[in-house]
């Protein structure tokens, strides 16, 4: 049969072939998301966090992605006012409480990279996370890594920590110290490298996030802000990541 001269061809379903196990995304621009409507930055917050579930559940469910890290605070945004940074931590509580039983439901395990016990932290805050991370821990089909109150450089600090105690306590030789020392001493020794990070509004830099993580991920900046960013734009980064030739510091394929 003849198409009809107006019918529109179907849009072939994106589908990734190439390895792709962990992505990561520098969730960036919602207060310009805001300041674009002429709303405050909470409400860009709040868009912000609301867009997160269905992100992560396309990453998951749609394009077979099984980890998905994403930068919700970091231990320089404890700059800000503290009544934004109260709002955060409260959207943060509020989405952990609202989504605990769809994360089970999935089969996520929520893992928290970062500083969890420091005391600026709201007590309800940390034990609603603490509890998702508790119910989650034997979820095995994604992870959900949320980096709060996490710095690159507090993480090899804290590896450095952890390496240097088990050196003076005797479990750990000096000379046997390598890089698989340094990433059993990270916060998710058992995660695998970044594959792709995605920082949205189109700031083209890493702030601090995941510096051993990303030693050979790929990286892309959409200009979307993140509360706007959505399943075409994130197609658009996984074709991107598609067309790039991962040589890993060799010539293979060249």
């Amino acid at each position: 049969m003849f198409k009809h001269k107006n019918e529109e061809p179907k849009e072939v379903p994106f589908v990734l072939t190439k390895p792709l196990n962990h992505i990561a995304f520098i969730m960036d621009g919602n207060g310009r998301w805001a300041k674009e409507r002429m709303l405050p930055r909470s409400m860009g917050h709040k868009a912000g966090v609301r867009n997160v579930k269905e992100i992560i559940d396309l990453c998951f469910k749609k394009y077979g992605i099984k980890v998905c890290s994403l930068y919700v605070f970091s231990t320089e945004n404890w700059n800000r006012p503290d009544s934004e940074i109260s709002y955060l931590f409260n959207l943060l509580r509020i989405f952990f409480r609202d989504n605990i039983e769809r994360f089970l439901a999935d089969g996520t395990k929520i893992l928290v990279s970062g500083d969890l016990d420091d005391p600026r932290i709201p007590e309800e805050t940390k034990e609603t996370i603490k509890d998702a991370i508790e119910k989650t821990k034997d979820c095995s089909n994604y992870v959900f890594n949320v980096l709060y109150n996490y710095g690159g450089r507090r993480e090899l600090a804290y590896a450095a920590k952890g390496i240097a105690k088990d050196v003076q306590d005797g479990k750990l030789k000096l000379e046997d110290i390598d890089e698989k020392t340094i990433q059993e001493h990270l916060y998710q020794k058992d995660l695998p490298d970044v594959d792709l990070l995605v920082r949205t509004s189109g700031e083209l830099r890493i702030s601090n996030c995941l510096l051993y993580e990303l030693a050979y991920a790929e990286m892309v900046f959409p200009k979307a802000y993140w509360p706007a960013f959505n399943e075409k734009d994130l197609v658009e980064c996984l074709k991107d990541y598609e067309s790039r030739n991962r040589r890993f510091g060799g010539l293979k394929n060249e």
